[in-house]
């Protein structure tokens, strides 16, 4: 195992015990509170193909900013994951929360037939969750790949959609330990502040 994978797996099994220490109220006020720094940003507003998540294991909730994006009529999309298919995951339409049910892992995903899916690369955004990030626009996630690996499908960097992590304040960290195939976020989202990185050019 290499320095980088040991630390990062140190690192999720410290930050993921601390968010299961969270309260619900805190968690509630948190989602919002991000919510009015990205609404400020003008993320929402100003892009239509949203792609979200839904919040697991004390993950910072999307449920205020899906709710907010439908409401101005945007398109939101969900991650579907295929745990026979190595990494894959795929981005189907969100309809409400009558179009969810519980999926691999046990984490909710969209009912929506894979036929309906978007190809990533006409995704204006991706909110990402994350276990921890640095500065740099650096981000550790939870170990699967599965945003590297649909990313790293992009030739052409410029042209993929912006990757906006979200997280508490405590899952900043001074520096992310990195491995080759890891992709850098342009912006991070947590209950204090929204923070947009350098350009990766």
């Amino acid at each position: 195992m290499s320095l980088a994978i040991a630390q990062k797996n140190h690192l999720r099994a410290r930050i993921k015990h601390q968010r299961n220490t969270l309260t619900k109220p805190f968690m509630e006020r948190s989602a919002l509170a991000l919510m009015g720094h990205l609404s400020a940003a003008k993320i929402i507003e100003n892009h239509q193909n949203l792609a979200f998540y839904l919040p697991t294991k004390g993950e910072i909730s999307c449920w205020p900013l899906i709710e907010y994006a439908m409401s101005l009529g945007k398109s939101c999309f969900l991650p579907k994951v295929f745990p026979n298919n190595k990494r894959g995951m795929w981005f189907l339409p969100y309809a409400g929360r009558e179009s969810i049910k519980a999926g691999a892992f046990g984490i909710a995903e969209p009912t929506a037939n894979i036929k309906d899916a978007i190809r990533p690369s006409q995704l204006d955004v991706i909110f990402m969750p994350l276990v921890a990030f640095d500065n740099y626009g650096n981000r550790v996630g939870m170990g699967g790949g599965y945003y590297d690996s649909v990313l790293s499908n992009f030739e052409d960097q410029q042209k993929r959609p912006q990757l906006v992590g979200l997280a508490y304040n405590f899952q900043q960290i001074n520096k992310v330990p990195l491995e080759s195939w890891d992709m850098k976020m342009d912006a991070v989202a947590t209950p204090s502040y929204y923070l947009k990185f350098p350009s990766q050019d």
